[in-house]
């Protein structure tokens, strides 16, 4: 960017016409702005709010090319960051654990206790699964999402691999930039309590995301 513009002011200091210089003062004005970072006007914190029925979907843009989701499952809901029309999500590969309930899916049995007869309290029907608060990391790229998973290909099933590899993705995993969020349900509704395991008829919610620097 220096270098730009020093040629462009040596080529003004050395006699060009009024019209020349105009044009290479608007060609680097144009420098200027074209070289700003795609997100730099997007917030660093994002808060959001919303409510969704059974089956139906949640998208709000975040930032660009980069939509925050709730998709429908069978009994709930799935959290989702990430490119619009695509199915990576940039939560999964970052939001521990990496296998059994992750609090990026809310479902309605998380809310009730093991048999169903009534809701998740403390005592020997309780279900170990995350309430109200779930909070969740995130990359914010492409790139990095390949890289997390990749990473997660070597530490799940670390039995294929050498010593040094598992090393080198735990490394390259741990590096990664992450942002943090939290999605805090404000009202519930159940639905099939009668079954063998609850969905939500009905979720209201609010979200906060923290991008990373």
């Amino acid at each position: 960017m220096c270098l730009i513009f020093s040629v462009i002011f040596s080529m003004i200091a050395a006699g060009d016409s009024w019209v020349g210089q105009s044009r290479l003062v608007y060609a680097a004005n144009s420098i200027v702005q074209n070289s700003n970072p795609l997100n730099q006007a997007y917030p660093q914190t994002v808060k959001l709010t919303g409510v969704a029925t059974k089956g139906q979907s949640f998208e709000k843009a975040i930032r660009a090319n980069l939509f925050f989701r709730l998709i429908p499952q069978e009994l709930g809901w799935q959290i989702f960051i990430g490119a619009k029309d695509a199915d990576n999500n940039f939560c999964a590969v970052v939001t521990p654990p990496y296998r059994g309930i992750n609090a990026i899916h809310i479902e309605g049995w998380h809310f009730r206790n093991s048999d169903n007869s009534g809701p998740n309290e403390p005592g020997p029907k309780n279900v170990n699964a995350p309430q109200e608060l779930r909070e969740f990391h995130f990359v914010v790229n492409e790139t990095d999402y390949r890289s997390a998973f990749e990473a997660l290909q070597v530490l799940l099933w670390p039995y294929r691999y050498s010593k040094q590899q598992i090393d080198a993705a735990e490394s390259a995993h741990a590096k990664l930039r992450k942002g943090r969020g939290k999605l805090i349900i404000r009202d519930l509704k159940l639905d099939t309590l009668n079954r063998r395991q609850a969905g939500i008829a009905r979720i209201a919610f609010d979200v906060e995301l923290i991008f990373p620097d």
